[in-house]
């Protein structure tokens, strides 16, 4: 039986790496911004409605049929979401070079109902990420540094997103949904809370980053087989 969701320390350092290595992407910047086409679903649904009673697919199912929709990539994100008044997953899937898809699959018989062209990160843009407020948080974070060690520290970064991309799909469907239990407790916890999880966040970053790849990999899958 599943654990239920509780923020420890090892839990808010995942839901770090979460964060820096998935919901930095450009994806996340747009998420809801992006327009799709009209689509036809199986499910009707309405504002208000409790998704998570509808949905007769699973999350990993839904990312499996993401990544079965384009030739190359890994699904590293989902969500139910209404879409012209159907429930559906919102995949994305990741390519090289911050290339990804968003796809649309039906909640009810797992069709594909949108699979968006590959979108490119924007190369005229000066900024790291999209996202402006993470930008910044970022900025200060390098702030000080030489350019040999922000570079150090980008590659580590970079190294998190790949011990991510390396579970397999189940594991990250896992994680996904882990995440978001993670971010609800998050939301209902005190400033002075907050405050407290970021220090042992900071702490535990600074013995997580300097890890080699494999290792990291291997915290990851750890801190998964601690949730089964």
């Amino acid at each position: 039986m599943r654990r239920s969701a509780k923020i420890t320390i090892a839990a808010v350092l995942v839901i770090g790496i979460f964060s820096i290595s998935i919901v930095t992407v450009p994806a996340f910047a747009e998420w809801g911004k992006f327009s799709y086409p009209q689509i036809q679903g199986t499910i009707p649904v309405s504002s208000g409605d409790d998704f998570g009673q509808k949905d007769t697919i699973v999350l990993a199912v839904a990312m499996a049929v993401g990544e079965n929709s384009v030739s190359d990539g890994k699904a590293v994100y989902g969500k139910l979401a209404n879409v012209n008044g159907f429930l559906v997953y919102k995949v994305i899937v990741i390519a090289d070079n911050h290339a990804y898809h968003k796809i649309l699959v039906d909640a009810g018989n797992g069709e594909a109902l949108y699979v968006s062209d590959v979108i490119k990160k924007q190369k005229s843009s000066h900024k790291k990420f999209s996202d402006k407020k993470h930008g910044e948080k970022m900025k200060n974070y390098f702030k000080g540094m030489s350019d040999e060690q922000i570079a150090e520290k980008k590659r580590q970064f970079k190294e998190m997103g790949e011990a991510y991309k390396s579970l397999s799909l189940q594991d990250r469907a896992s994680l996904v949904i882990h995440f978001m239990q993670m971010k609800l407790q998050w939301d209902s916890m005190s400033d002075d809370e907050k405050a407290q999880k970021r220090i042992d966040m900071k702490q535990m970053f600074k013995e997580y980053l300097p890890l080699t790849l494999e290792e990291k990999k291997q915290k990851l899958q750890a801190y998964i087989q601690s949730l089964n």
